[in-house]
């Protein structure tokens, strides 16, 4: 009995201490396992955590995809407000039951958070996307510039009446930034502790600046003179006539830009960037042929297989695709012998053309019909003059015939 007591208390020791490794494992990742490296908002999952905004729902867990409710959102208000969550402290007083009830009296005296009705705040019902559009517009008293910014969304028309201030706010605000700026808003779908995250982080996050610096030779415009840490920046480059950027040239900072996207860094940037002459084209060819360059008349041109290839004043090539030829491909070869194809690309109003040949042969005649010219079978033949057609003389013999009755008389 006592060896079965060991035993089992062995095994949950064992248990205990693997699911502790593992939990340290996962922290050094990140601080909660059940959110991924590629999570779209962990940064801002771990901010909120790191502040004591949002804490976890056990040991190294988050529940990212998780719904929130009304008593949720109120603790994690008051603590982004800084307001004093904790129960009262007088003995002649009742305290307070729940976890939720002093930030849920809080933010009504506020008028932050209103009641579902006069004598109902409903703590476990859940948040929807609208009601928390409609709170944070009340709670950082944001302003709407524009009236119809919720029309931005496909189904606008499902947003409730009474929200849709609070969604130009927050719009307007840029605080749905990286978060509900998709096509469509979904006004009733429940929010998640992970989205809850992203918009504390958005409003707890300062902004920082980005410069264009001059750029001889073309212009440069970016999607946003500021931006949060995080938030996807769009460039768009726009070369004089000529010129090029430059490759490897386009940077914030020291941080070469792939693409014409980045996320904002935390820290004010400047883009820099080189434009260089574009080089002019100077010839093609027909660097591989097509797979077919013999037909007979009336067969269609194909061009299936062939390349051309274009060459540049700075002695670089490229593949090009979007050239013309004469004949088109499709085209019916009704002339026998050589087809000279020209083959005409247009680059920056130049021209190049180059040329290369099929050969068309004539359509091959059909062969005679079976027994039209078939020999004549022996003997049935013209007689010879003095012959019965079988070879032999008029009297059966085959001595030749000679004067009188056959004698020298």
């Amino acid at each position: 009995m006592k060896t079965n007591r060991f035993l089992a208390f062995a095994i949950a020791a064992i248990m205990v201490m693997s699911l502790l490794f593992i939990n340290s494992l996962a922290a050094d990742d990140g601080i909660f396992i059940d959110v991924a490296n590629d999570h779209p908002y962990k940064d801002e999952i771990e901010f909120c955590y790191q502040k004591g905004f949002i804490l976890g729902v056990g040991p190294n867990l988050f529940d990212p995809d998780g719904g929130l409710t009304r008593a949720h959102l109120a603790t994690i208000w008051c603590r982004t407000l800084y307001v004093d969550e904790a129960n009262h402290t007088f003995t002649d007083i009742p305290r307070l039951s729940n976890y939720y009830d002093t930030p849920a009296i809080v933010l009504n005296s506020l008028g932050i958070m209103k009641g579902i009705s006069p004598t109902e705040f409903a703590p476990h019902n859940v948040l929807t996307r609208e009601q928390l559009a409609l709170i944070t517009m009340r709670t950082y008293k944001l302003g709407v510039a524009n009236n119809e910014a919720y029309m931005r969304y496909a189904d606008h028309a499902s947003i409730s009446e009474w929200a849709r201030e609070g969604i130009n706010a927050c719009l307007n605000a840029e605080v749905f930034e990286g978060l509900y700026d998709g096509e469509n808003f979904e006004p009733q779908k429940t929010v998640t502790r992970a989205e809850a995250s992203k918009l504390v982080y958005n409003i707890m996050s300062p902004k920082y600046t980005i410069t264009i610096a001059e750029t001889p030779g073309g212009k440069i415009t970016a999607s946003h003179n500021e931006a949060r840490p995080g938030t996807l920046i769009t460039l768009t480059i726009t070369p004089d006539e000529g010129k090029r950027l430059k490759a490897g040239t386009l940077k914030y900072d020291d941080v070469v830009i792939e693409g014409r996207t980045f996320r904002m860094p935390a820290k004010d940037i400047v883009i820099t960037a080189e434009f260089e002459d574009k080089p002019v084209l100077e010839s093609i060819a027909v660097t591989t042929p097509p797979d077919k360059t013999a037909y007979t008349v009336g067969e269609t041109l194909d061009l299936t297989g062939m390349v051309v290839t274009a060459t540049y004043s700075d002695d670089s090539t490229a593949v090009v695709t979007e050239y013309t030829t004469t004949p088109a491909a499709g085209s019916a070869l009704e002339t026998e012998g050589t087809v000279t194809v020209t083959v005409s690309y247009t680059e920056d109003n130049i021209t190049k053309t180059t040329t290369f040949d099929v050969q068309v042969s004539a359509t091959s005649t059909e062969p005679n019909e079976p027994g039209g010219n078939e020999p004549e079978e022996p003997g049935n033949g013209e007689n010879e003059p003095g012959t019965n057609g079988n070879g032999t003389n008029e009297n059966g013999t085959n001595e030749p015939e000679g004067p009188g009755n056959g004698t020298g008389e």
